[in-house]
């Protein structure tokens, strides 16, 4: 118990540490500002009077970039739409459509405290946690979804992450910086855990072409690194090898 808890402090301090943006960010007309979680985060982007998010999330290419993960990785059809607000504010969200009928979780009677000590080695509790989580503790919920990858393999749950936190790619026809680069990052992660990389290299053209240069992109690809050395960290320390993404260095 004293290893789970111990574990589970560290990765919290790394996604702290994942999930900072530059303070220039912080400024989204509709993000949830938290410590360490990026402004622009949007699991509550869309109005009340617009398409709740589909619970589960292949997805084909959209107007706004190619699918993030391979079709097999998802359960939805992946669509850009756009929806005005309340106040008469346009966006523009990805919206996924489910493809296959819902199957209850084992887990979910399971509470959150339950599946907080299941998650140190069940990848199954860490990804249902930490979709419980995307609306009221953000930075929790993507911790558990980047620990859902690396104990099962599944790019499913960055998937999900990304369609679900980061969905909003425009306001009123201006490209949502903050978001792309979580985008980017969650591709570009997949891509190192053997996903198809070609989300991540529209994601990083989108941003170039939006005038971010060299000195902007380090700091990106950095995080994809911490990242990455997270997901190694967790397969270590519960299977004693990395398992994917990486050398075996049993």
């Amino acid at each position: 118990m004293k290893k789970a808890i111990t574990l589970s402090a560290v990765l919290g301090l790394a996604a702290a540490a994942f999930l900072a943006i530059d303070s220039a960010e912080q400024d989204s007309p509709r993000g949830i500002s938290l410590p360490g979680w990026p402004a622009a985060h949007t699991a509550t982007a869309l109005p009340a009077d617009a398409e709740p998010h589909a619970e589960h999330v292949v997805a084909p290419a959209s107007d706004e970039g190619p699918s993030l993960f391979g079709r097999t990785e998802r359960r939805c059809e992946l669509e850009l739409q756009e929806h005005v607000a309340p106040s008469g504010e346009a966006f523009s969200a990805y919206r996924c459509t489910p493809t296959a009928p819902h199957q209850p979780h084992p887990y979910a009677h399971y509470d959150n405290g339950s599946l907080e000590l299941l998650a140190y080695a069940d990848p199954e509790a860490a990804a249902l946690l930490g979709r419980r989580l995307i609306g009221s503790d953000p930075a929790r919920s993507y911790e558990m979804l980047v620990r859902a990858t690396a104990l099962s393999g599944e790019l499913g749950h960055l998937a999900w992450l990304s369609d679900q936190a980061f969905s909003t790619v425009r306001i009123d026809g201006d490209l949502q910086i903050a978001n792309v680069k979580r985008r980017y990052e969650l591709a570009a992660l997949a891509a190192q855990l053997g996903g198809d990389p070609a989300a991540a290299h529209y994601f990083r053209d989108t941003l170039i072409g939006a005038g971010l240069g060299a000195d902007s992109l380090a700091p990106l690809d950095a995080r994809v690194d911490e990242l990455l050395q997270s997901v190694h960290d967790v397969q270590r320390t519960v299977y004693g090898e990395i398992r994917f993404g990486g050398q075996n260095d049993a």
